[in-house]
């Protein structure tokens, strides 16, 4: 057991000052801390608590305008620039259909808020909502714009207000390792997917049947899931811009899912760091964490649909990405979609192709 005492608010402020070109997140976990436990030892100086009710957030977010929405996993950050729109809530998930910001979001995930006002080095400052989980993870953060409607900003603030003592975060579960799939599981895995008719029925197989997203892929067999080599996110992302072929980019956590849909224009690789970065739309991914990138194809009633899906060496999803799909005849854009899919290069033999024990 880790019994190293957590840093309190004094060493986290130390940190800060030796580190001020490390991002929240990265300072964070070298402090063995999550991201909003380190947001709280600045709590009254520019960071205040807010309650995190995302039914009257969303609704009162709309009235702020134009605003920067960004989620994230470990391996990817994906930052969408537009209105919150057509927000609808439900129990166990609620949705925000905009124009420019799509999202689907897992109420249960969101368990903290705050508002910060992070002074910048020109002397300006950069303010934001954010939402993290029961552990401090963050779930979704909002940066305000110059667009952005300020006064209608702050009413949201003030309508969220939360004072009390802070909140107690969870320690992470410690992780269980995976049971391999018997073979009934993997012949209802087999026998539930070639009868598929919507995508939307892939989770229901996987809780259904009991096997992972990975280990589902990694087993359905050759005629439903390819793997790719290691340099395919590379050369997807540069023929999607060269062809100007519409995608849908899935980036999602366990409390949300946010979705860009349109063409991907420049791209350009930072480090470690695949980027896309367009006007209204930056993708982040970290290349050098991938561990699978797979194409993969679901049956539905309308037609086979191939997708890109990345995962890191934790059987994590990285990234999904689709040809777009939406309205009207998209014949040809899907056309496009598959003809892109098919001429991505694909892995060498591959020894180990058992699933995650």
């Amino acid at each position: 057991m880790n019994t190293t005492p957590l840093p309190d608010a004094a060493a986290i402020k130390d940190a800060r000052r030796n580190n001020l070109k490390m991002r929240e997140r990265d300072l964070a976990n070298q402090l063995g801390i999550s991201e909003a436990q380190f947001l709280e030892a600045f709590i009254g100086e520019y960071v205040e608590r807010l309650e995190p009710d995302i039914d009257v957030f969303f609704p009162m977010l709309n009235e702020a305008g134009e605003v920067m929405a960004l989620s994230r996993n470990v391996n990817a950050v994906h930052e969408k620039t537009g209105v919150y729109e057509k927000y609808s809530s439900g129990k166990h998930a609620s949705i925000v259909l905009g124009k420019d910001i799509d999202l689907r979001i897992f109420p249960k995930h969101w368990r903290h808020a705050y508002h910060v006002a992070k002074p910048l080095d020109d002397g300006s400052v950069q303010q934001s909502f954010q939402f993290f989980d029961v552990r401090g993870d963050a779930v979704h953060k909002v940066f305000a714009r110059e667009a952005t409607d300020m006064q209608k900003w702050n009413l949201i603030r003030e309508r969220l207000q939360k004072i009390d003592a802070g909140p107690a975060f969870k320690a992470p579960s410690p992780n269980k390792p995976s049971e391999a799939p018997t073979p009934e599981a993997i012949a209802a895995l087999r026998e539930t997917w070639v009868t598929m008719e919507d995508t939307h029925q892939f989770q229901s197989m996987l809780r259904k049947t009991k096997i992972s997203r990975h280990d589902a892929i990694r087993l359905i067999g050759d005629d439903y899931a390819t793997r790719l080599a290691d340099n395919a996110a590379d050369v997807l992302l540069e023929r999607l811009a060269a062809e100007q072929v519409p995608v849908m980019a899935f980036v999602r956590n366990p409390g949300i899912l946010q979705i860009h849909s349109g063409a991907v224009r420049n791209i350009k690789q930072v480090g470690p760091w695949l980027n896309v970065l367009d006007s209204g739309f930056h993708l982040h991914l970290r290349r050098d964490q991938f561990a699978a990138i797979w194409v993969v194809r679901k049956p539905t009633k309308s037609g086979d649909i191939f997708s890109i899906e990345i995962f890191d060496d934790r059987d994590e999803q990285v990234i999904l990405i689709n040809g777009d799909r939406r309205g009207g005849d998209v014949s040809e854009s899907v056309t496009q979609w598959d003809g892109v899919i098919q001429s991505l290069p694909r892995a060498e033999a591959l020894t180990d192709m058992e699933p995650a024990q």
